[in-house]
């Protein structure tokens, strides 16, 4: 039997170079491996205090307080990634909490500016993650109702200006499972909102992210190939976010994905990503673009 055609594009995420201060080497490392899609977080404060108030990797601390200098800076960035690297955009990503009404505002504010530069870009997908985790009681169900709201309002936003919202299941956010999962997407109007899956996250959660994908790809509209490694059961706070690692170094089944991908048809982007890494960031981009093209046999380009 013949192997399905690849139809996907293979990208980059940046958070190897956010998270380790080489941001100047990013798109250079990128282009020279072959890349030409890449993906960033925003980082703009709310989604910076996201994560410190709800995701375990970090401590509560101060909040940050990015000066607007910053976020321009880092836009120029993106620019110049297009301009010197013939880079894409791929999308960008969004944490907000969602469910606060005081904080909706500003929130709603951020998504909007992004869904802009989305545009301006040429980008046509908008990330989003977030929302407050069940970690110290369960959702109840117009809890559900209400996070499908905000999610479901984004997505009409953006496809107002011909961008496609996805949800991201992430640890310590809203959506962890696929019990919670599965409550979502019984509830959720997939016509305005899709579904990023990211097998690294899902895993560590407890589920089977090659069977979440199959069963949900009618809906997938982003792929994040991610690993982790270690006693995943035994994992807690912050090591959980510690036991990511290069791709085919940990338990994550990539090569069933991606026989899912091709059976189906998927037709958008797979993002590469890693967090933190005791290596130089170079070295293991290397690492994870020779996994996929020599171990699992894709290209980087196909489009």
């Amino acid at each position: 039997m013949m192997t399905p055609k690849q139809l996907f594009d293979i990208g980059y995420h940046l958070n190897t170079w956010d998270l380790s201060g080489q941001m100047d080497t990013a798109f250079q490392t990128l282009s020279e491996a072959g890349i030409k899609w890449y993906e960033p977080l925003v980082k703009d404060s709310m989604s910076d205090d996201f994560c410190r108030r709800y995701i375990t990797q970090r401590s509560v601390a101060l909040p940050p307080r990015h000066s607007d200098v910053y976020m321009l800076e880092r836009i120029a960035a993106f620019s110049n990634a297009e301009l010197d690297h013939d880079m894409k955009l791929a999308g960008l990503y969004v944490n907000a909490e969602m469910l606060r009404p005081n904080l909706w505002p500003h929130e709603w504010a951020v998504i909007q500016a992004t869904v802009r530069l989305l545009r301006a870009y040429g980008s046509d997908l908008l990330i989003m993650g977030g929302g407050p985790a069940a970690r110290f009681r369960p959702h109840a169900p117009e809890e559900y109702r209400a996070f499908a709201d905000k999610l479901e309002a984004i997505g009409a936003y953006t496809a107002r200006l011909g961008i496609r919202t996805v949800y991201h299941p992430h640890m310590d956010c809203f959506i962890e499972t696929r019990e919670q999962l599965d409550r979502l997407m019984d509830i959720l109007d997939t016509s305005l909102v899709g579904l990023c899956v990211d097998p690294a996250h899902l895993l560590l959660c407890g589920s089977d992210p090659v069977d979440i994908l199959d069963t949900y790809i009618a809906h997938v509209g982003h792929v994040h190939f991610k690993d982790c490694r270690g006693d995943l059961a035994a994992l807690q706070g912050a090591d959980r976010y510690r036991a990511f690692c290069e791709l085919g170094d940990g338990h994550v089944d990539l090569a069933g994905m991606t026989r899912v991908l091709l059976k189906h048809g998927y037709d958008k982007l797979v993002i590469l990503e890693l967090d933190a890494t005791d290596k130089p960031a170079r070295d293991s981009c290397q690492d994870n673009v020779r996994y996929v093209t020599e171990t699992l046999g894709l290209q980087l380009n196909v489009k």
